[in-house]
């Protein structure tokens, strides 16, 4: 560990952190600079909604709209091989959730899984590094509990009213996974109709998870639900 954080400081010497929106340089945990940060306003935006299967419901919460500057560094996280944007979304989604009892609710943290394919493609699922970065921040364990078994169309791609159909079916519970009575902290990237995170849902709860608890980094504003991602 000693070595670990003496080679992490030789790297940032070398190599100091940036904003990744300005590129300005900041302070070593940093992720972004406090002019930039402090033109980031957070939504904070949350929500119950119903998994319209089972008739259950489950809350959902966002820190930020998908717009702007948010918008370009969650592209870059997705597309162009920047998996340390992870720590930024986590640290805002942090700032939200610890306002509410979410934290204090769950037992642990979990994450839309990607196909495999999809994940040998990209080389890593982005909401599995901010769900672990989460836990990180949280004290609370990570667990793989789900997995994609169906390369299904990508979500937006379609129409509003085809998503629910395109993701019926698509996840399964890991084998062994333990489900049942646990209160879960379920994490993805982006929050657009809620068919994603209400499918998987379905899957925990039919598992017999007590309580599924969502979070997703940002939310597309409603009326622009073929924001491409």
């Amino acid at each position: 560990m000693k070595f670990k954080n003496l080679w992490n400081g030789v790297l940032e010497f070398f190599y100091p952190p940036r904003c990744l929106f300005c590129r300005k340089i900041v302070q070593p945990g940093r992720k972004c600079c406090e002019a930039c940060e402090k033109a980031l306003l957070p939504a904070n935006w949350s929500a119950r909604m119903i998994e319209p299967q089972t008739g259950k419901t489950f809350v959902c919460a966002a820190p930020d709209e998908y717009d702007g500057r948010l918008r370009k560094a969650m592209l870059d996280f997705k597309f162009h091989n920047t998996p340390q944007n992870a720590r930024f979304f986590a640290q805002r989604m942090f700032s939200q959730l610890r306002q509410s009892s979410f934290l204090t609710d769950a037992d642990f943290v979990a994450c839309v899984p990607l196909s495999t394919d999809r994940l040998r493609q990209r080389g890593y699922n982005q909401s599995e590094l901010i769900a672990r970065e989460l836990s990180a921040l949280t004290g609370l364990p990570y667990y793989t509990v789900l997995e994609k078994h169906v390369e299904n169309h990508e979500q937006h791609r379609l129409h509003k009213k085809d998503r629910r159909e395109n993701v019926r079916g698509v996840y399964r519970i890991v084998p062994g996974a333990q489900i049942e009575n646990r209160r879960i902290l379920l994490v993805d990237d982006i929050l657009t109709t809620g068919a994603t995170l209400g499918e998987c849902a379905a899957v925990l709860y039919a598992a017999g998870a007590k309580e599924v608890l969502c979070t997703a980094a940002c939310r597309v504003p409603i009326g622009q639900e073929s924001f491409p991602c």
